[in-house]
């Protein structure tokens, strides 16, 4: 149990981390955006990542120490949550690997757009640019259903050593 508790300790910290800094990205973005909704849309779903990070934690404290109880609400927090986190690491999977399949087309959109008046990069220079960042993404989004699974199997260990279950949690 203690490499898979230092997994889903490592994955609450590095999620919270990356999750809160593209929420910060799109709180900065949404003051020169004409089209609120699909950032909001965005936003709503990494901010359920940070929201079920941060419920997490306090599940791994309650976890190592018993002095620590949950508040009542957090056990519901992390089911739903989790679930808003794993519907955000799917879109990711699935825009990732439509990126890469697509990639060409996508570069040359790129291109097209780019103002005349800035250098225009190679295009094997903006393929690897684009390749890691997805890359990146697609490893986030991992760790995130990762979490998420961990989460929802310690949330169910903790239930079953403080003897709630998920009806009592509502109550």
């Amino acid at each position: 149990m203690s490499s898979k508790f230092g997994l889903f300790r490592f994955l609450s910290i590095v999620n919270l981390l990356i999750a809160g800094f593209f929420v910060l990205m799109m709180l900065l973005a949404l003051l020169f955006m004409v089209a609120l909704s699909p950032v909001l849309i965005f936003m709503l779903l990494t901010g359920a990542v940070v929201i079920h990070s941060v419920l997490s934690i306090s599940l791994q404290q309650s976890l190592r120490d018993s002095s620590r109880p949950l508040k009542t609400n957090t056990p519901g927090g992390i089911r739903i949550m989790g679930f808003m986190a794993i519907f955000y690491a799917v879109l990711l999977i699935s825009n990732g690997f439509v990126g890469l399949s697509h990639m060409d087309e996508m570069l040359t959109e790129v291109l097209k757009q780019m103002p005349k008046s800035q250098p225009v990069p190679t295009i094997k220079d903006l393929r690897g640019m684009m390749t890691g960042l997805i890359i990146f993404l697609l490893i986030h989004a991992l760790g995130v259903l990762v979490n998420c699974a961990l989460s929802f199997t310690f949330l169910k260990y903790w239930q079953i050593n403080t003897g709630r279950t998920k009806d009592s949690d509502s109550e």
